[in-house]
This record gives structure tokens, sequence and C-alpha cells, in this order.
């Protein structure tokens, strides 16, 4: 009996030092601290790619109001073109006074049609500009966080094998800064 009793605390003493400075159930803990730093991952990884499609439409949005600019401020150029030739080729006719109010029928068009599209179109142009540097500072967020998650992962993973929790607390310390900056992604 003695002798089976011996055996037990040898099998014992060598299962705690397999175990390392680690529990026994450590792997399992370990493992599902990687489980949710995957999830984690997943969230900052479907985050950057929505934000990377905002920043992809937002410009796509402010070069079609840059064109639509472009035409408005040549129609401006043509309008103003037109009224200063009426003016010039109606000076001294029999039709100066039909030139003339088709001149300010022109002049009318640049300054209650057009230039205000052109303030509109330019405010257009600014409000897309800020959402894709919004778009473009929420994209470096999760990048970030997707760098800190997998290097969390990395090293639970590690200590999985190497059975330290030292590297388990440093993977939640990288999984935590990846978690931050997700948050600072979501809130700002």
């Amino acid at each position: 009996m003695a002798e089976a009793h011996h055996s037990y605390e040898r099998f014992e003493q060598g299962h705690h030092v397999a175990a390392g400075e680690a529990g026994p159930h450590y792997g399992r803990n370990a493992a599902m601290v990687v489980a949710v730093m995957a999830a984690f991952l997943a969230l900052a990884t479907f985050l950057a790619n929505e934000a990377v499609k905002e920043v992809i439409t937002g410009e796509t949005h402010r070069a079609n109001a840059s064109a639509r600019l472009e035409s408005n401020t040549l129609k401006i150029e043509i309008n103003k073109g037109n009224s200063t030739v009426l003016k010039v080729l109606g000076s001294g006719s029999p039709a100066e006074e039909a030139a003339a109010t088709e001149a300010r029928a022109h002049e009318a068009r640049i300054v209650h049609e057009l230039e205000p599209e052109n303030a509109r179109l330019e405010e257009e142009i600014v409000a897309h500009e800020h959402e894709v540097d919004h778009a473009n500072t929420q994209h470096l967020d999760y990048e970030l966080a997707e760098v800190g998650l997998q290097v969390g992962i990395v090293l639970a993973s590690v200590s999985i094998i190497a059975r330290r929790r030292w590297l388990l607390g440093a993977a939640g310390a990288a999984a935590t800064a990846g978690v931050a900056l997700l948050l600072v992604g979501l809130l700002v």
C-alpha cells in the first residue's frame, strides 16, 4: 500500500512540474482568452473594412461634387462672356435694348442661380472631406486594434505551449490596447 501511495505522489509531483508555473486548467483558460481575442479581432477587421468603404465612397462623392463645381464655374464664365458679347454687339445698334435685356438675364442667372450653386457645392465638398478624414482616422484606429489583438493572440498561444503565465499577461496587455483602440475608433 505504501508503494501505491508513493507512486501516486510521484505522479502528482510530475503533473505539477509538467504544468510549470501554471495550474491544471491553464491551457483551457488560455484558449478561452485566445477565443475572446479572436472575436474582438474579427470585429476590428470588419470595422476596418467598413471604414475603407466609407473612405472610398466619400472620395467618390467629393470627386463628383468637384466635377459639378467645375462645370458650374464654367457655366458662370460662359454666362459672363455671353453678357459681355451682347453688350458689345448691341451697343449703338437698333437692337441695343434687346441685347442689354438679354445681358441682364445672363447676369441675373449668375447671381441668383449659378453662384449660389457654387457655394452649395463648395460646402458639400468640405463636408465630404471631413467624412473622409473621419473614416481614415477610424480605419487607422481599427488597424492598430487588429495589430494589438493579433499580438495578444500570438502571445497567448505561445503561453499555452510554454505554460508561462507572464506571457498570458503580456497577451492580455496587448489585447487590452487593441480593444481600447477599437473603442476609440467607435467613439470618435
